[in-house]
C-alpha cells in the first residue's frame, strides 16, 4: 500500500495542477485524455472523477441517490460518518434502527442527540456503487437549514469520512472535483484504454 501511495503522489506532483478562480458558475474541464494532468493521472489508478458543485458559502455538493432517490449532499471530511436528515428519511424510505446511537457519537455526528442508523438498500454517488449499506439518521435541520437559505439549494445530508475514506476519495477543491475508486482496492494500475478518447466519448 506504501508503495501505491507513493506512486500516487508522484503523479499528482508532476500533474501540474492549476488553479482556477472560485465561484458557483465556474465550468471545469475534465481531461481525462490530458497526459500530464491530474484527471489522466488518476484515471490510470483506477479513479472516477465526479464534479462537485461549489456553493456561495464556500462548501462543497454532491449528488447522491440513496434507494433511488437524488438529492444534493455536502461533502464534509470532518464529519466521521455520513448523515441524512431526519426530515428527509421518509423521502429516502429510510427505517430508522431502534437503538440510539452514543451520545459521543451523536455529538460528533450532529451536535445533538437521537441519532440512528438506517438500512440502505442502494447508495450511489454517480456513477459509483457506495459499499455501504446503512446511513446514520439525525436532525440536521438548523445546519441544513441555513445552509439551504444561503445558497438557495436542496441539501438532505451531508457527505463523511465512512464514504470518502472507503472509497479512496482525492478531492481537488480549487477544481470543485471529487475521484472516488469503486472497486474495494488500493489505487493501482488500470488499464490504458480505460483513460483513451474513445473512453470519454
Amino acid at each position: 500500500m506504501k508503495r501505491n501511495i507513493a506512486i500516487l503522489s508522484a503523479l499528482l506532483a508532476t500533474a501540474g495542477c492549476e488553479q482556477l478562480p472560485s465561484g458557483s458558475n465556474r465550468t471545469v474541464e475534465y481531461r481525462l485524455t490530458e497526459a500530464g494532468t491530474v484527471d489522466h493521472a488518476l484515471c490510470l489508478l483506477g479513479f472516477t472523477a465526479i464534479p462537485l458543485r461549489e456553493v456561495s458559502t464556500g462548501h462543497h455538493l454532491v449528488e447522491a441517490a440513496i434507494n433511488g432517490n437524488a438529492a444534493g449532499f455536502v461533502v464534509d471530511t470532518g464529519a466521521n460518518v455520513s448523515v441524512i436528515d431526519d426530515a428527509h428519511a421518509e423521502r429516502f424510505g429510510l427505517v430508522k434502527s431502534s437503538g440510539v446511537l452514543s451520545s459521543l457519537g451523536a455529538r460528533s455526528i450532529a451536535g445533538a442527540g437521537n441519532a440512528r442508523q438506517a438500512m440502505v438498500d442502494s447508495f450511489v454517488i454517480a456513477p459509483v456503487t457506495i459499499r455501504q449499506d446503512n446511513i446514520v439518521s439525525a436532525d440536521l435541520g438548523p445546519m441544513l437549514s441555513a445552509l439551504g437559505q444561503a445558497t438557495n439549494s436542496d441539501v438532505a445530508g451531508i457527505i463523511g469520512q465512512d464514504v470518502l475514506t472507503e472509497h479512496r476519495a482525492v478531492i481537488d477543491v480549487s477544481r470543485s472535483m471529487l475521484y472516488l475508486i469503486e472497486e474495494d482496492s488500493d489505487p493501482a494500475p488500470v488499464p490504458a484504454g480505460q483513460c483513451s478518447p474513445e473512453a470519454e466519448a
